[in-house]
């Protein structure tokens, strides 16, 4: 039976040839009897060793569009991130790039793999994400960015939701967008792939030039790229309703329910007791309040960043600070919020310096923890993982925090733990602030009350000799090594993935 198939004209407009992308030379690539081998179990058992590709062998040529088809787990993917550089370790075999062996760097700053899922900032628009990358990718004008960034949305379906949140998009218009962010860079040749049970392809776009190779690493500076992520990052945050607006809304609250419970005890010599208490729970309350959001951070993202990080978007030193110092305000802001509420509402020294203190030990004790949570999510493997491991890091912490056991009463072998617990410096700051510097006397509604003298209260809580300074210079070194820890757990990690 003939068929007669019609020529449909391409009705592209001028303004969807992408005429502000550089010509690209096109490439041939070639793989030689690869094999992937990983090993099975946990590391403290392992069981043995997998193959996942045995022997494979191709060509995919220029200007040739090739589809991988076959079912579920046969090894599609496992392919194409070891084709696109995304695995090493475990790896055997030849791959050629217009037959030459393979150099990794190389060919990892003149390529790009769009992968199987897609993984994208849920706060940004489209808009805003293509912006992003346009400004990370291109050295060139605003004018020329924005006009290349509609030409890309227009050929893709995307411009009329170009002011829509990505979290709003459908799955055919996040795989859209995903290309959309690559096309601002590369566009020479398209490899499909295909994924799932029933053969769907997922498209994977990489261009080469080799005869123009950035000596770079990345198409912009290290500031530049800060500046860029600083801002994306600050906008998710402000735009993040459960990890920012919850917060914000927490410290509030609690900090009124609690100046409820402890009104106008500060100054009353007879609720000492209660007094010590609250400010341990404050302690407590601002420790958890910067430990649990962050511990999210990293684990929530971890996708994206490897994506972008991996196909020469932006320097891990880049993305780190972007992403640890955009939080900090908000680490500052929620404490300030909460000492304000409760310093005057239990009456605490009506003493500017006391208070500064006050709020000052509170926002150094938030850093920490925030460094902490971004620590134990740094290392974690899993969502679940983290948000696990994140509070039962806090039990030794506040178990050694000075408030249930003094010093003197812990035994010998164990008081070393003690000058780990940040919190101990935070609570014993926050004592000598309120019942040190010379404070006068408290006032007594009883006949005799015991710890009238403030002297009295730090020498039961053992901290009379303790300095104040030494208190903000421990709470900072906490601080340093938490973030330059996390540093290397994330370079770690972004070197374990290859």
């Amino acid at each position: 039976m003939l068929t007669h198939l019609k020529k449909v004209e391409n009705h592209i407009t001028e303004a969807q040839r992408f005429s502000h992308l550089p010509k690209r030379s096109a490439v041939d690539l070639e793989f030689t009897d690869v094999s992937y081998i990983i090993q099975e179990g946990p590391c403290w058992r392992r069981r043995g060793f997998k193959a996942l590709l045995k022997c494979l062998s191709g060509r995919f040529c220029s200007r040739e569009l090739i589809g991988i088809m076959g079912p579920s787990g046969a090894g599609k993917s496992t392919l194409m991130n070891i084709l696109a550089g995304y695995r090493e370790t475990g790896m055997k075999g030849q791959i050629l790039v217009n037959g030459k062996p393979r150099d990794l760097r190389t060919f990892r700053k003149m390529s790009c793999y769009i992968m199987q899922n897609d993984m994208v900032l849920p706060h940004l628009t489209v808009r805003e994400a293509m912006m992003v990358s346009a400004n990370l990718k291109l050295n060139e004008s605003m004018d020329v960015k924005k006009e290349l960034v509609n030409e890309i949305l227009t050929a893709l379906g995307l411009h009329e939701c170009a002011h829509t949140r990505t979290n709003s998009l459908s799955g055919g218009q996040c795989k859209r967008l995903a290309i959309a962010q690559e096309l601002l860079y590369i566009l020479s040749q398209v490899i499909e792939v295909a994924s799932g049970e029933y053969g769907d392809l997922n498209p994977v776009l990489f261009e080469a030039d080799s005869g123009h190779i950035e000596s770079h690493s990345f198409a912009t500076s290290t500031l530049t790229q800060f500046c860029i992520l600083f801002k994306r990052t600050f906008i998710t945050i402000c735009r993040d309703q459960v990890l920012t607006h919850l917060r914000l809304m927490s410290h509030i609250a609690i900090g009124v329910l609690i100046g409820l419970l402890y009104l106008n005890i500060g100054n009353d010599a007879s609720k000492v007791f209660n007094n010590t208490g609250f400010l341990f729970f404050s302690m407590l309350f601002i420790m958890f309040g910067a430990l649990m959001p962050t511990v999210l951070t990293f684990p929530l993202e971890m996708s994206v960043f490897l994506r972008e990080h991996l196909n020469y978007w932006y320097s891990l030193k880049a993305y780190y600070l972007a992403k640890t110092m955009a939080d900090i305000p908000f680490q500052v802001i929620c404490p300030i919020m909460y000492c304000s509420i409760v310093y005057w509402m239990t009456a605490q020294p009506p003493e500017a310096t006391r208070y500064l203190l006050f709020i000052a030990l509170s926002t150094c004790t938030a850093l920490v923890a925030q460094s902490l949570g971004l620590l134990v999510g740094a290392a974690s493997n899993s969502l679940q993982v983290a948000t696990f491991v994140g509070p039962v890091t806090a039990i030794p912490v506040l178990l050694f925090s000075g408030f249930f056991v003094n010093f003197d009463t812990i035994p010998t072998y164990l008081q070393w733990s003690s000058y780990i617990s940040y919190v101990r410096y935070g609570f014993e700051g926050v004592i000598l602030s309120i019942y040190g510097m010379n404070r006068t006397e408290l006032e007594c509604a009883a006949k005799v009350c015991k710890f009238q003298q403030p002297e009295e209260v730090l020498q039961l809580l053992d901290v009379e000799d303790a300095k104040l300074y030494m208190d903000f210079i421990a709470l900072g070194i906490f601080f340093l090594v938490f973030r330059l820890a996390t540093y290397l757990v994330l370079r770690y990690k972004v070197k374990s993935e290859r």
